[in-house]
């Protein structure tokens, strides 16, 4: 009996020994697929709205680019509101080429037409901004889509809750109510939001959020929003 389990205590000791001749593991270095890295921390919202041209596959406009919006803000004057680098302290939400065509959308707002003629480009439809009060219009959809706070889904802490913020627009009638789902997407002006019904019965949805920039934070959206009627 002693020999049997001297037996297998010197087995055991064996296995102990081989065991800890094993080779290390070779060390792993993880690369993450997905950058973690912000593409445009390094430019202005000017910067990166410039450079979305892109034609679509027939050549023409795509409705997810800037152009209508790069021809908008020329023609405002406001290439500075986009640019500035005084601070980070600005949301800015960009409207697409969707956002200006059709009716109730930018265009008709700023010219009182919401026709485009086949071929017109851009910046020959802004040149129908040609009053003061067109003008006066326009300018003031623009400042209405950049708030003066750095607001990411992260930003809004509770879901379903409106948390007002104000726009470039001075006083109650550039304040803008931001909600985010349970899925964190924002959400512009809906109920249950402490503003006029003019901004209720236009809410909208952010579709490609979160593209910071230098100088704040910017946020696609298909459709222009409002407090009160332009």
């Amino acid at each position: 009996m002693k020999t049997y389990l001297k037996l297998i205590l010197v087995l055991c000791v064996s296995i102990t020994i081989t065991s800890c001749d094993l080779p290390l593991q070779e060390t792993f270095d993880f690369k993450p697929e997905v950058s973690l890295v912000d593409p445009f921390e390094d430019i202005t919202a000017w910067d990166f709205i410039q450079t979305r041209t892109a034609l679509n596959e027939e050549g023409g406009l795509s409705g997810e680019e800037l152009n209508y919006f790069i021809a908008a803000i020329k023609k405002a004057g406001f290439e500075d509101l986009y640019d500035q680098t005084e601070t980070q302290e600005r949301t800015y939400f960009l409207l697409n080429n969707r956002a200006f065509i059709g009716a109730g959308n930018v265009i008709q707002i700023v010219t009182g037409s919401s026709s485009v003629a086949e071929g017109e480009t851009p910046e020959q439809v802004m040149e129908r901004v040609d009053t003061p009060e067109k003008m006066e219009k326009l300018r003031a959809v623009l400042k209405y889509h950049i708030v003066t706070s750095y607001v990411a889904q992260l930003s809004l802490a509770e879901r379903d809750v409106p948390y007002l913020f104000q726009t470039l627009i001075p006083g109650d009638d550039g304040l803008i109510a931001l909600t985010r789902n349970d899925r964190w997407n924002i959400n512009i002006n809906t109920n249950p939001a402490p503003l006029p019904p003019t901004a209720l019965s236009q809410p909208e949805g952010v579709y490609r959020a979160n593209y910071v920039f230098k100088n704040g934070i910017g946020h696609f959206i298909q459709d222009p929003v409002r407090n009160k009627p332009y």
